[in-house]
């Protein structure tokens, strides 16, 4: 008896497993490809810089404390828009850090079924909240979608987790250009089954954000990530 339990049990977790990756085969590409690419940079850059007693230089000032002069690191965070505002016909999120960019879709109601089929053609800015750069805008995204549904955008968001305190988020708005710098990353709970909301985690402030947000874990949807950035001036 035991031993048809195990066998079964064997069986149905890989079945559970196989389908997983199946129906979320996307996300978890995205994530594979950005985890090599990112070794890659690592590992390249390894190879390639200089030791590091050439790499760190002092200058002296007589009567002041020497000044470590160090290698630009963070040149790869600078992100340069490699085509005229103008091209873009859509208002558009751009997320360098991913090499992503998607159309941004404006709701006029909180109607699911409304946000869900424009989910399909972009990401979406949550109705009532502000226009990126005016206040406290909120953007949802698919982390990831079964196969079969139509769209582009099934997994723009899969790699939310990924963000650092300090990265960079571009947003193409009615032809201006904004700069949002991450500040904060949160996983949460939301209702019914849990008291969070995106107000709660990041109450809204004086301060002009952007609050990127998505299912997780990817696959999953009974927990939310959120980024909270703050548009530089």
């Amino acid at each position: 008896m035991f031993k048809k339990l195990k066998l079964f049990l064997t069986i149905f977790i890989g079945i559970f497993l196989i389908l997983f990756f199946i129906f979320n085969g996307v996300a978890f590409f995205s994530l594979t490809q950005y985890k090599i690419k990112q070794f890659s940079s690592w590992l390249k850059n390894e190879i390639s810089r200089s030791p590091s007693f050439l790499v760190l230089k002092t200058t002296t000032t007589l009567g002041q404390r020497s000044t470590p002069i160090l290698n630009n690191s963070e040149a790869s965070s600078n992100f340069i828009l490699e085509k005229p505002i103008s091209s873009y016909k859509k208002n558009t999120l751009i997320l360098p850090k991913f090499e992503i960019e998607a159309p941004i879709i404006k709701v006029s109601k909180p109607d699911l079924k409304l946000i869900y089929q424009e989910l399909k053609k972009g990401v979406v800015l949550y109705p009532g909240s502000n226009n990126p750069g005016e206040g406290y805008s909120i953007i949802i995204g698919h982390s990831s979608q079964y196969p079969w549904e139509p769209g582009r955008y099934k997994s723009v968001f899969s790699l939310l987790n990924q963000f650092k305190k300090g990265d960079l988020i571009y947003v193409v708005w009615e032809n201006k250009f904004l700069v949002f710098k991450v500040e904060d990353k949160k996983i949460f709970l939301p209702w019914p089954k849990g008291s969070e909301t995106t107000e709660t985690i990041f109450p809204p402030s004086s301060q002009k954000v952007l609050i990127l947000q998505s299912c997780w874990p990817v696959g999953v949807a009974s927990k939310r990530v959120a980024i909270k950035a703050v548009l530089v001036e």
